[in-house]
């Protein structure tokens, strides 16, 4: 079983023991998407940057009517990828209306039942799926709810493999956003705060990604920053106020952008924004940089790779070969994630360096294989950057054909991060909750 697979390598004292499973992970084979499925908790009804999937509220069975309409007016657009959020358990009724209607079908599910139990919501998803229309298929998630066996990113276990199938979701919509206190506190076992803001949630997508079912689907929730929960003296709430600001420590625009890109490189099929949490830093913008990673910066190479039948993710490893020594992504800073076709015979890896060091790391592969072909040579990256590689297949290995700096926006790496709701007063009265969950404002 996958979920028996999902081990994390986290730290450096855990990297002995578990490095074999890590090792698991590399050539899985498995398949890469190529949908296109970007969603924003805040838009309702239209979104401020095209390609964003809005989907409608529905708070209570007061709303289902409403929702209805809206989900009607956006079908002819957005069918096949029609989505609702649901916030509150809803009836038999409300569920027929919206999940079995002749004026339009619904895809997508986002429940958020915060604080019901794990068996409300598995009544709520087997009510759901009878009332769905027959011959269509309806993916369903609650927030936070994933196979998380294996995740070691933070200081408690994740949810498990057998809690994630018994909720009978067949969608995973785990928690993605840097500064969310369910991660080890930065510093533990990384070199800087940046970089723990970046590796950890690439981490645990990974072992969502390894742990998932087949024909099950997987939209985490992402953001730039979002400290909610975070208590009083912490690395990332140090004053208590539920501000974060460190010099040079914020993910820039380009960083976040960056690990959008990570996240579908190692099998997200899509995401779902949150508040941006970050002063003076917009939903607009947030899309924009998010829709930037998801497409590469419309890299031409990488798209037509996830275009290709037989794309298959390059790794979904938690280490890598800095400087000539196995260190994991958490301890070192650097990351990398890959997408391969055999077919195109192309391969492309997203290599990223979130430390401060004045040198470059070098990196290489020296007992990876991608598809069964090798990566010869190291590869140079500066701090503080993301560069692509792009690689054509010739019998046994691949032969690098470009190197470029991609995401290179460091803007607002001085920027003030928050919980949400931004306001300062809303924000000190979150930090004080000391709860390790981000509530959706309502």
């Amino acid at each position: 079983m996958a979920g028996q697979l999902g081990e994390r390598v986290m730290s450096i004292s855990k990297k002995v023991g578990v490095l074999a499973a890590a090792v698991a992970f590399v050539g899985l084979g498995a398949a890469a998407h190529a949908e296109d499925l970007l969603f924003d908790w805040k838009a309702t009804t239209s979104a401020p940057v095209g390609g964003f999937i809005p989907a409608p509220f529905v708070r209570s069975d007061a709303d289902a009517a409403a929702a209805a309409a809206t989900l009607q007016s956006l079908s002819p657009t957005f069918g096949g990828k029609l989505a609702v959020k649901i916030t509150a358990p809803i009836s038999a009724g409300s569920a027929t209306t919206l999940f079995n209607n002749p004026n339009f079908t619904v895809n997508y599910a986002f429940y958020d039942l915060e604080g019901a139990s794990a068996a409300s919501f598995a009544s709520q998803v087997t009510q759901a799926q009878a009332a769905k229309k027959p011959g269509t298929t309806l993916f369903i998630s609650n927030f936070g709810v994933y196979p998380g066996s294996g995740d070691t990113s933070g200081p408690g276990a994740g949810p498990s493999y057998a809690s994630y199938i018994a909720s009978g979701a067949n969608m995973a919509s785990e928690d993605l956003y840097p500064g969310n206190p369910s991660y080890d506190q930065p510093g533990v076992s990384s070199p800087n705060i940046r970089s723990s803001l970046f590796t950890l949630p690439i981490a645990r997508a990974s072992v969502v990604s390894a742990n998932l079912p087949a024909g099950h689907k997987h939209i985490p929730y992402v953001a730039r920053f979002n400290n909610f929960g975070q208590p009083s003296g912490s690395v990332l709430n140090p004053t208590g106020n539920g501000q974060f600001t460190t010099a040079n420590q914020m993910l820039s625009r380009g960083d976040f952008s960056a690990l959008v890109a990570h996240y579908r490189l190692r099998g997200a099929d899509g995401i779902h924004l949150l508040e941006p949490g970050v002063v003076g830093y917009t939903q607009a913008e947030e899309e924009t940089d998010a829709k930037n990673g998801w497409t590469f910066a419309n890299n031409a190479t990488v798209n037509g790779i996830f275009a290709a039948g037989d794309a298959k993710k390059a790794t979904l490893d938690s280490y890598v070969t800095v400087n000539g020594s196995q260190v994991t992504s958490e301890s070192s800073g650097v990351v990398y994630s890959g997408i391969y076709s055999l077919t195109q015979g192309k391969l492309a890896i997203l290599l990223s360096n979130l430390t401060d060091d004045a040198g470059a790391k070098s990196v290489s592969f020296p007992s990876k294989k991608f598809g069964g072909k090798t990566v010869a040579g190291a590869f140079s990256i500066a701090a503080g950057t993301h560069k692509l590689l792009e690689f054509t297949g010739s019998g046994t290995s691949w032969n690098l054909i470009a190197e470029n700096t991609i995401f290179g926006d460091t803007t607002g790496r001085n920027a003030t991060g928050v919980p949400e709701p931004v306001t300062m007063g809303a924000a000190s009265l979150f930090a004080l909750t000391m709860l390790c969950r981000r509530r959706r404002t309502r």
